[in-house]
């Protein structure tokens, strides 16, 4: 694997990997001369190369995964297909979801995998809760509660819509997919409010730092998502299903966990436990996808994923905008 792009996704992506015994990164990535040695001390084994074009050229690369910023995902993604490369890249696989849907096309024509960064997918807790749901343990889902707080906000630079897709589709789609994920359903309508800002230098660059989102899925279930940027105490993410008979709540703070509510009382469920939720989720997504480069029968959030996630995230943006209610083709 090539490992493209070394800011700070790249760089976790990059100390994960360590625990993906079925992955090799043989080339890094990135324009800065000082990002590329700061990497090649962690991983001196790889080679290190300044662009894309260079890289792809690489003996005997198999794969990608992408970590640039957001709007060179497509452009970077199309041409690790043209050489023939399977891809993980990290979310949205692009910011227009028509461009995911292109992307995935592409992919599927070619016979590659192309995955994109859901890693809460593949993190213990959240891995737990989908079992117990499907197992029918909590009845059926009735409400589902999803909440992402960061501690502090990144640069306002970053926020920007043009450049992060802004609060609602950076840290939102991975609440929009867990929502459909978990429940099985899809999100056919959204409401929204931007909160008070906190931050001016967020709102000038045209985003916001706190955001309710209601939404709509097509049996009747709602799920709520709530984001914000000034926690100030911890990166904290949380997740609560509500069924016709039970509850599942998984938490990532202290450490993760995932514990099931039903009418004998509340207890954590067994293998669901993690230090680091974000680590093991990470580097179980990557070795999901070798094993799917691989041939095996692996469910892997794909493009189509992404394309859910970004359309659901462009409504709730212009739900908040608007105060009305937008649907959402399913």
């Amino acid at each position: 694997m090539a490992l493209v792009g070394l800011g700070r996704m790249g760089r976790f992506h990059l100390g994960a990997l360590d625990a993906a015994s079925s992955i090799d990164v043989v080339a890094l990535v990135d324009p800065s001369p000082a990002a590329l040695d700061a990497a090649q001390q962690q991983c001196p084994q790889a080679a290190a190369y300044g662009d894309l074009a260079t890289a792809l050229a690489h003996d005997e690369l198999e794969a990608c995964l992408i970590a640039s910023p957001t709007p060179l995902h497509p452009a970077m993604v199309d041409a690790a297909l043209a050489a023939g490369l399977h891809v993980l890249c990290e979310k949205p696989l692009a910011l227009d979801p028509a461009e995911a849907v292109r992307l995935g096309r592409r992919a599927g024509e070619a016979g590659l995998v192309l995955q994109v960064g859901f890693w809460r997918r593949f993190a213990s807790p959240w891995t737990a809760a989908k079992l117990t749901i499907d197992r029918g343990e909590i009845g059926t889902p009735r409400y589902v509660r999803l909440c992402q707080w960061d501690a502090e906000a990144p640069p306002a630079t970053f926020c920007a819509p043009e450049v992060s897709g802004g609060l609602a589709i950076d840290c939102g789609v991975h609440e929009y997919d867990l929502a459909e994920w978990l429940t099985g359903r899809r999100v056919v309508a959204v409401r929204a409010w931007s909160l008070p800002i906190v931050d001016e230098a967020i709102a000038a660059a045209g985003d916001v730092d706190n955001l309710l989102a209601v939404l709509e899925l097509d049996d009747g279930a709602v799920a709520t998502v709530d984001l914000s940027r000034n926690a100030r105490y911890a990166d904290d993410v949380r997740t609560e299903v509500l069924g016709s008979s039970g509850a599942v709540f998984v938490d990532q703070l202290p450490v993760g966990r995932t514990r099931l509510g039903d009418r004998t009382g509340v207890r954590e469920v067994s293998c669901s436990s993690s230090e680091d939720v974000m680590a093991e989720g990470v580097a179980a997504q990557a070795e999901a996808f070798a094993a799917a480069v691989r041939g095996v029968a692996v469910d892997v959030p794909d493009a189509a994923a992404s394309e859910r996630a970004t359309r659901i995230g462009h409504a709730v943006i212009e739900a908040a905008k608007s105060g009305g209610r937008i649907a959402v083709c399913t």
